[in-house]
């Protein structure tokens, strides 16, 4: 098995498609530092929203963007990356016959199909890694490296109000959030090799990866189709946002942590039951 994923692993970071991720957290923060840079220099002397009469400039800090540059990455910028190197890694390699030459060897499917998630998997958290450092770093050289941190709710899907945590407890709360947002792409992963499974073709599973899963956030949205709303695999996904509420939700984390596992689970299952009955 290890030599297996050492061997995923270099098939993946071997391709162009790899330098997506530097790319995206490139492009991301030279637009959140331009952003942050004009709002700093235009309304840092104005009071900040909900924020008990304290000034924007008081939260134009490492710690703020750092942890709200983890938002979109983790909702949309990382999925739809993982979408397409999950179809080429499973569906691609089933469109051009490299799926034959790996099945030759000594190794029964199930083995190969956790070795291409374990690659994704590895790959999603050194995507968070650089995501991480990269952002604190050009922040830090930009802005005060440290202070309190203002939580917008709505933006994460939280409460209505805004949250506002002490820079004490800035580090740990960043850290648990970049963490905990792990499960959750390995979940986006699996799926995306079930998708890949059963198209076996690259285009169709990359498209239909990030359509099934952007889908289900919208579906989320909408009241009147409430009752599927559990059902949803995106309802629990983003369990990694409770850290950031005043009081933390340990009950809900990690009830929503616990169908994480069980939906990347059944996303597994499934991948590899149809793998074991397709003729490559």
């Amino acid at each position: 098995m290890f030599a297996l994923t050492r061997f995923e692993i270099r098939k993946l970071t071997a391709q162009r498609r790899s330098l997506a991720p530097l790319l995206a957290i490139a492009l991301m923060n030279t637009l959140f530092a331009l952003a942050f840079t004009i709002r700093l220099h235009r309304a840092g002397d104005r009071e900040a929203h909900r924020a008990g009469g304290r000034l924007v400039r008081e939260f134009m800090n490492a710690f703020v963007y750092t942890q709200t540059i983890l938002a979109p990455c983790v909702f949309m910028l990382f999925p739809v990356i993982l979408a397409v190197l999950g179809a080429h890694l499973l569906a691609g390699e089933f469109e051009t016959g490299r799926l034959r030459l790996v099945l030759c060897r000594p190794v029964s499917r199930w083995q190969v199909l956790l070795a291409k998630f374990s690659a994704l998997s590895l790959f999603s958290l050194a995507m968070l890694i650089c995501l991480l450092t990269v952002s604190y770093g050009v922040s830090a050289s930009l802005f005060p490296p440290t202070g309190d941190v203002i939580i917008p709710g709505p933006m994460y899907m939280l409460e209505r109000h805004v949250i506002i945590h002490a820079a004490a407890e800035a580090w740990p709360r960043l850290l648990l959030s970049y963490a905990l947002a792990w499960p959750m792409l390995m979940s986006v992963a699996a799926m995306a090799l079930m998708i890949s499974m059963l198209t076996r073709h690259f285009t169709s599973a990359a498209v239909l990866t990030a359509t099934v899963y952007f889908c289900s956030y919208i579906v989320s949205g909408i009241p009147l189709l409430s009752t599927i709303h559990p059902f949803l695999p995106t309802r629990y996904l983003p369990f990694w946002r409770y850290v950031l509420l005043a009081d933390i939700p340990w009950g809900s984390l990690l009830r929503d942590a616990g169908w994480t596992a069980g939906y990347t689970a059944v996303f597994l299952g499934l991948a590899a039951a149809l793998f074991s009955t397709r003729d490559v």
